[in-house]
């Protein structure tokens, strides 16, 4: 029972660890795609004669 608790303490330990990469990472990806997405409607909309 000992065992388990400090090897499930260890994990839990490792997943915490990982969570501020994993948010820079998802900022990072949400941000790519918006950039990506208003680039392409502001390319769009500069083929199709402009803003309506």
């Amino acid at each position: 029972m000992k065992r388990n608790l400090i090897i499930g303490s260890i994990l839990i330990g490792g997943i915490f660890g990982l969570l501020p990469l994993i948010a820079k990472i998802a900022i990072f990806a949400g941000l790519a795609l918006y950039l990506f997405t208003a680039y392409d409607e502001y390319d769009y909309q500069l083929r199709t004669g402009g803003h309506k």
